[in-house]
């Protein structure tokens, strides 16, 4: 029972990173594809990643340490086994001649087997459920194939990373995985209570949603900073130098080539969305430095500014109190102002007579 909690305890502490690295793609993929991010169906689509990832912890975990005689100590002990149903037999052995359900449940065969059934079980209900397929027998194709990626696996020795095998290799686990895939998958059949996750078509919206405008700031914002943290951080060490670089790289981002390309930076490149001029006539550098200059770059400088005296001055709270409190402004009138507008316009949409719309909409004049 510990090697099952291991994996579920493994999967909890590494799947966090594992979602928010996806999040991007996966609102991305969505909205070239379908048009919005359904949260339901992102809910249980991020529900089956867990899953998935638990499942094959499930069949390698806990790894085992490389030691002097790693191999020689299994030589004989983890042999493949090509023999199927051989469950059966070996329960019957176990209870020795008691044969009653009571002793053929108490059994470790039986557990063990019941395990294999349940593990591939969420599998056949997400293809049903999450993914929509209809034919039984492609759900248990589908079992099968997964049941025979984590076979091969052990078979392999996690694929050459051991220098032998540490787990059992088993056909019995493919005919219970795939039966366990095929219960799964008779279940959602029979389920109606749950909310509905099936593709709807394309949205006729002419409004940015928030999470849109969410990711798009997501997206620039990672790619300033890193580029900032390992590119610009390296170059000298002199601080107002690389406070000016700094500030160089956001003017050319955020303000150069939302001009050259109408209104988009890569983030909203990605989400498809673009930013015009409130009266409809072309987009301006003024526009772009009035947008961006007052909400981003100035705050930027006040954050160096007090990052400095921080640096120089740290018996002093009052510098620190200052960025923070800029920062505060900052991330209020650019992210939360959005979410309580009806029509998601921030300070920096506002000040500079702005607004952002889907990017295939004909306003790019």
């Amino acid at each position: 029972m510990y090697s099952y909690f291991e994996a579920i305890r493994t999967s909890i502490i590494y799947f966090p990173l594992i979602a928010l690295a996806s999040i991007v793609p996966y609102a991305y993929f969505q909205y070239k594809k379908v048009g919005y991010v359904q949260f339901n169906r992102s809910l249980v689509f991020y529900m089956f990643s867990f899953y998935a990832m638990t499942a094959f912890f499930l069949t390698v975990l806990p790894l085992p340490q490389i030691t002097e005689g790693f191999c020689d100590h299994r030589i004989g002990k983890v042999i493949p086994s090509y023999f199927p149903f051989r469950f059966v037999r070996d329960t019957f052995r176990e209870v020795q001649g008691n044969i009653s359900l009571f002793s053929i449940v108490k059994s470790s065969t039986f557990m063990v087997t019941s395990f294999n059934v349940l593990l591939l079980m969420p599998l056949g209900f997400f293809l049903r459920y999450l993914f929509q397929v209809r034919n039984a027998g492609i759900a248990a194709v589908i079992g099968f194939l997964a049941s025979l990626f984590f076979e091969i696996t052990q078979l392999t020795a996690l694929y050459g990373l051991y220098p032998c095998r540490y787990r059992h290799f088993e056909v019995d686990d493919l005919i219970t995985n795939t039966f366990g895939c095929f219960i799964g998958f008779v279940i959602a059949s029979y389920t109606t209570f749950l909310p509905n996750v099936s593709k709807k078509p394309l949205l006729n919206r002419s409004g940015v949603t928030l999470t849109q405008r969410f990711l798009a700031i997501f997206v620039d914002s990672l790619l300033v900073i890193l580029f900032a943290a390992y590119i610009i951080e390296g170059i000298s060490e002199n601080v107002w130098l690389l406070t000016l670089m700094k500030v160089g790289l956001l003017f050319f981002y955020f303000i150069f080539i939302s001009k050259m390309t109408k209104g988009q930076t890569l983030g909203k490149k990605l989400l498809g969305i673009r930013i015009i001029r409130m009266d409809g006539l072309k987009l301006t550098y003024k526009d772009l430095i009035v947008r961006y200059g007052i909400f981003l770059i100035l705050p930027f400088l006040v954050g160096e500014v007090s990052k400095f005296l921080i640096d120089t001055r740290f018996d002093d709270n009052l510098y620190l109190f200052l960025y923070l409190f800029f920062l505060a402004i900052w991330f209020f009138g650019t992210v939360m102002v959005t979410f309580i507008r009806k029509d998601h316009r921030g300070w920096l949409d506002r000040f500079a007579h702005t607004t952002q719309i889907l990017a295939h909409r004909d306003h790019t004049n």
